[in-house]
């Protein structure tokens, strides 16, 4: 009887591991996912900077041209 309770107890414990790990490894690829989901938003966001950047240097040489 004292066998069967440490192999119930022991099988808890390998339980408990294995589920957190799961969670662990569940938390990590949703983690990566908004990562990759942000860089992408970053890239956009920089690229529109880029691109007002570029038109506002242009109407600063226009503006310097023709007043």
């Amino acid at each position: 009887m004292k066998n069967q309770a440490l192999s119930s107890q022991s099988n808890q414990k390998d339980d408990f591991r294995m589920r957190y790990q799961a969670e662990l490894q569940r938390k990590f690829v949703d983690l990566q996912f908004k990562r990759s989901e942000l860089e992408e938003q970053l890239k956009q966001i920089n690229d529109v900077l880029f691109s007002l950047g570029r038109e506002m240097e242009q109407g600063l040489a226009y503006d310097h041209l023709y007043k």
